[in-house]
């Protein structure tokens, strides 16, 4: 999903919270009668007579169907716009020109990033994805440890591999998401087993 989507996405909240306030509040108005007392013309009751005619007319269904056709098409635009950002397979470098390109496999760095962490000693399993989103470039480090680890130690060793990262991919894009699981007892007798 990018900047774009979550920028419509606000804009399109905000909208709708302010209809529904405007409309909330012009409904409570008028049950209670101040509406009326404000604005001039405000009838007392709805009149539906006229939606009712609209649907006993035969292009009625017509009209709806194609209606549910482009929402179904908007929705799903909308949910395809919302899923994650796939990874793209390689990543030019500095130095590129049209005629000579230097490229960098992505799936290469996050493999060399996730096998920089698992060297750490306190380190059990690790995991990385590098992805595109919006106008950054996500490395997404999953380190799991054990639960006597000294966390702010390896907080400052995690963010020396991930500079590494940041040297191999210099174009300033680059941003870090690291996440930590504790491995239980449970955890790591049953790996043991299955070893």
């Amino acid at each position: 999903m990018n900047r774009t989507v979550l920028r419509l996405d606000r804009a399109l909240l905000a909208l709708a919270g302010l209809v529904l306030l405007v409309v909330g509040v012009g409904a409570v108005l008028w049950t209670t009668g101040t509406l009326s007392q404000v604005v001039d013309g405000v009838p007392d009751a709805l009149d539906t007579g006229g939606v009712a005619q609209a649907t006993a007319q035969p292009w009625w269904p017509y009209a709806t169907g194609a209606v549910a056709v482009v929402l179904a098409v908007v929705a799903l635009w909308w949910m395809l716009a919302h899923l994650p950002a796939r990874s793209v397979p390689e990543q030019d470098l500095p130095g590129s020109t049209r005629t000579a390109r230097l490229r960098i496999s992505r799936g290469a760095v996050a493999d060399a990033t996730a096998h920089a962490a698992r060297q750490l000693p306190e380190v059990n399993r690790t995991s990385a994805t590098l992805r595109d989103e919006g106008r950054e470039l996500v490395l997404s480090l999953l380190v799991t440890v054990d639960p006597a680890t000294d966390l702010p130690a390896l907080a400052g060793r995690l963010d020396d591999v991930l500079a590494d990262a940041a040297v191999v991919l210099p174009d300033g894009r680059l941003r870090s998401r690291t996440t930590l699981r504790i491995r239980t007892r449970r955890r790591a007798d049953r790996s043991a087993r299955v070893e």
